[in-house]
Parts: structure tokens; C-alpha cells; sequence
């Protein structure tokens, strides 16, 4: 009955720690797709970001440059530099920040539909490859109409486009709908259900602190891997990237993922500090050695402490 008891034990303690690594997913995905603020609070430090600045201004020059290729060439050189001095002040000012947050907060449902499947024409548009586009139509109107005040008109003589900024690629995008629909949904009941398991692990083990410290190392393990796999996943992407800025790449990356790694780090600690808690709360040898151990520098310590607070005698009268 005892190894019966210890083999569910086990079972339960694996899936508490596989279901602690999906619920951080389900989470983060649940999150990033369905919460709009969360998304925006997200992306928007990446207007403020050098690499993400300069790739912007490329696009934006090159795109507007390019159609001027049917005026003189005198015009051309000279409105490339005019045009990049104008998006570069753009991007610099507070101004862009509030462009760039508020395209982010219009792209987020067409990104949510896109991540699910049911992807429609907006102001995010994804292809085969799996690049994943923001549109910067309401950058360069703000642009143009710097440009007209700067007195380059001809702007006004150019029709109306709408440049694209790559913002993320991935081959793999389209298989990964279905695992983002699913991780969806299970950020519902999927941490309860870890929880639970965890709970009965240590209510079936004969040595409910041991079951207790290893829930913990399964919960650290588990982290521990979600990490390394990140590490992988980063490197990967950044390798197989095929959009032009790399750096600005890594830092679209960088902060897409920053809520999913702390996470993990928390959960991470936390793990940790069961499994401690559990070891020196156990009946093993060594951690009743070590709470004896503990319990010999207390007194002692109290001891010390009393006899510097003891009173000092006065001078005899």
C-alpha cells in the first residue's frame, strides 16, 4: 500500500510540474491575445528603442523615396536626405510614442485574430512565410505633413500607400494557431487543475514534507526548462529571421517576451523555496541533523544576545 501510494504520488507530482509549465503558457498567451492593455503596455516602450527608431526611419524613407523615382534625380538625392532628417525627427519626438501606441492598440485585434486563425485585412497582415506586419500608414501621414510644412509639396503630388514595418517572422506561425487556440482556453482551468494535483500529491505521500519538497522541484525544473527552451526558441528565431533590422528583431522579441520570463523566474523562486522549506521541514536524516544544528546556534544567540544587554554594575557607595 505504502509503494502504491508513493507511485500516484509521483504521477501526481510530474503533472503538477508539466501543468505549472502550460499554465505560465496559457497565461502568457491568454494575455498577450485577449488582453488589449496588456499588449499595449507591452509594445509601447519599443517606441523609445534605438534599434526599433532606425528601422522605422529606413522604412519610411525608403518607401516615400522610392516613389519618387519618376521625378528628377536632383529632386530625388535631395529629398532622401530631407525626408530621412524629417522621419528621424519623427520618431524622436513624443509624438511618435503616442503614433506608435496608438497603431499597436488598433493592431491588437487583427493580431489577436491572426494569432487564432481567423486572420482579416487590418492594420497587422500576416503572410505564408509567417511575417507578421504593422502598418505605418499613420506615421507617414504625420510624416508627409512634416514634410509639407517643411516645404518639400511635392508630397502632395504623390499618391496615398501604406508601408509596412515587419514587427515578427516565423515559419512556424501558422502550426502554432492550433497550440495558441489551445493554450487559450486552458488558461481557464489549467492552473487549477496543477494546483490541485500538487495539493493531492502531498495529501497521498506517506512523507507529505518530502512530497512537499519535490512538488517544489518539479515546479523548478519545469522553469528551469521553460527557460533553456526560450534561450533555444530566441536563438532560432533571431538565426532564421529574414526581416531586414536584426536588432530591431531582438528587440521586438526581447519585449514581447519579457512578462513570460519573469514569470517563469517567480515561479522559479517560488519552486525553489517549497522544496527548501519542504527538505528542512522533512523527517530525513540530514535535515533533522540540520534543524538540530539550528536549533544549538539559537540559544546561543540568545544567550549572547541577553548577556550584551546585561546591566553593569555601578561604583560602590
Amino acid at each position: 500500500m505504502r509503494s502504491i501510494r508513493w507511485i500516484v504520488c509521483s504521477l501526481l507530482i510530474v503533472l503538477a510540474g508539466l501543468g505549472a509549465a502550460g499554465s505560465v503558457l496559457a497565461l502568457f498567451v491568454h494575455t498577450q491575445v485577449n488582453d488589449t492593455d496588456s499588449y499595449v503596455e507591452t509594445v509601447a516602450p519599443l517606441a523609445s528603442e534605438p534599434a526599433v527608431q532606425a528601422a522605422v526611419v529606413d522604412r519610411l524613407t525608403e518607401e516615400l523615396t522610392q516613389r519618387l523615382d519618376r521625378f528628377p534625380q536632383v529632386v530625388t538625392r535631395q529629398a532622401e536626405k530631407l525626408v530621412r532628417e524629417a522621419a528621424q525627427s519623427l520618431v524622436s519626438s513624443d509624438q511618435f510614442a503616442t503614433l506608435w501606441t496608438a497603431a499597436n492598440r488598433q493592431a491588437h485585434a487583427q493580431l489577436a485574430a491572426m494569432v487564432t486563425g481567423r486572420a482579416t485585412d487590418g492594420i497587422v497582415r500576416s503572410d505564408d512565410s509567417g511575417t507578421v506586419t504593422l502598418s505605418l500608414e499613420p506615421i507617414m501621414t504625420e510624416l508627409r505633413t512634416n514634410l509639407r510644412d517643411r516645404g518639400f509639396t511635392v508630397v502632395d503630388r504623390l499618391p496615398t500607400f501604406d508601408p509596412q514595418f515587419e514587427i515578427l517572422q516565423s515559419d512556424e506561425l501558422v502550426r502554432a494557431q492550433d497550440l495558441s487556440n489551445t493554450l487559450d482556453r486552458a488558461a481557464a482551468w489549467l492552473p487549477w487543475v496543477s494546483l490541485a494535483c500538487a495539493i493531492a500529491a502531498v495529501a497521498v505521500a506517506p512523507r507529505r514534507m518530502r512530497a512537499l519538497s519535490l512538488v517544489g522541484l518539479a515546479t523548478a525544473v519545469a522553469m528551469i526548462a521553460l527557460l533553456v527552451a526560450l534561450a533555444v526558441v530566441r536563438r532560432v528565431y533571431l538565426q532564421n529571421s529574414d526581416i531586414p533590422s536584426s536588432e530591431a528583431a531582438v528587440a521586438v522579441y526581447d519585449a514581447l517576451a519579457v512578462s513570460l520570463v519573469s514569470s517563469i523566474r517567480v515561479l522559479l523562486a517560488c519552486g525553489v523555496a517549497v522544496a527548501v522549506v519542504g527538505y528542512v521541514a522533512g523527517g530525513s536524516r540530514s535535515a533533522t541533523l540540520m534543524r538540530a544544528r539550528i536549533s544549538q546556534l539559537i540559544p546561543r544567540g540568545s544567550e549572547a544576545n541577553s548577556s550584551t544587554h546585561r546591566e553593569v554594575p555601578g561604583p560602590p557607595r
